[in-house]
């Protein structure tokens, strides 16, 4: 394969007009220049120069040549142009996956002020709660929940926060049915909650520095794949809900819900970036996981006003 580099000495030569010019514009000495020339005709087994002491033909195969050579070195140029211009500012298209209830609480509210800070870009969201592989689908940037131990990647995750799945009810049906004293005195409770694809309904949760584990397994009464359906649901008194804390500050705050058994939770869950890698991380890429970082869940939400 012949070295393109030869390909734009030779532009430059004859856009210089001369080896002299052409050495001192692209700082070569004018020796090695003329040398980096004529191997290049040597191995092509044609002149395309016709040298003098005072002055620089261009033979007629030489002229066809450089017509070419100039082309190759202006798209060459054209293509670190965009390069250069990706690098400089956010810019471009943005894709980025998110679940639903995360996009819903925290996420949203965000995008308008990245958008205000990077005009540039173009942002393409898809909102969907199934298992996105940026490397497969061509998505720059996979927000996900995920608790460890976490499974060996080749993508790069960010932790952007953190949360954890607690027991929630209505102050209302905490009085019909009673406040529980353990994990057992909920069997009778109605249950809203998460599909399982195995119809094998079990929560387990822990408690303690040493992580104690009890199961509570249930038949539920409502389920869905809406999060703030469950939440609704279980600030109407329909049932007991194991949600995350992170999406209910509010109505605990404002006494809508209450936790039930309350030193038991899920094992606390990341809420993380993933992305293909560090290196050559284009701008709109590194924006946008800063801006996130910079508003992370609980506290960006709180500041929207939103659950």
């Amino acid at each position: 394969m012949e070295d393109f580099n030869d390909l734009a000495l030779f532009a430059h030569v004859v856009t210089q007009q001369g080896f002299s010019a052409a050495s001192r514009h692209l700082g070569i000495p004018k020796s090695r220049l003329s040398r980096r020339i004529s191997q290049l005709e040597e191995r092509m087994g044609v002149r395309l120069l016709q040298r003098s002491s005072r002055r620089l033909l261009l033979t007629s195969v030489g002229r066809q040549f450089y017509e070419r050579c100039q082309a190759t070195v202006a798209a060459g140029e054209e293509a670190f142009d965009v390069v250069r211009q990706a690098t400089a500012q956010p810019q471009g298209l943005l894709r980025v996956s998110c679940p639903f209830t995360l996009a819903q609480f925290w996420l949203t509210p965000l995008i308008p002020a990245f958008m205000r800070a990077c005009p540039g870009v173009r942002l393409r969201l898809e909102v969907s709660n199934r298992r996105v592989d940026p490397l497969q689908e061509n998505v720059d940037v996979v927000l996900r929940v995920r608790r460890p131990p976490f499974e060996d990647s080749s993508l790069v995750a960010r932790r952007l926060g953190g949360t954890v799945d607690v027991l929630l009810a209505s102050p209302a049906l905490v009085a019909r049915l009673g406040t529980p004293q353990a994990l057992g005195d909920l069997a009778a409770w109605p249950v809203l909650s998460l599909p399982d694809g195995n119809e094998r309904y079990l929560w387990t949760l822990e408690r303690g520095a040493q992580g104690e584990k009890q199961s509570l397994s249930f038949t539920p009464h409502f389920v869905t794949d809406d999060m703030f359906a469950l939440r609704h649901l279980a600030e109407q008194g329909m049932g007991l809900a194991l949600l995350p804390e992170l999406m209910c500050r509010d109505a605990l705050a404002e006494g809508r819900l209450v936790r039930l058994c309350g030193e038991w939770a899920c094992a606390a869950s990341e809420i993380q970036a993933a992305f293909a890698s560090r290196r050559g991380m284009l701008p709109a890429v590194r924006a946008f996981i800063d801006h996130l970082l910079q508003n992370p869940p609980g506290e960006a939400a709180g500041r929207a006003g939103l659950s």
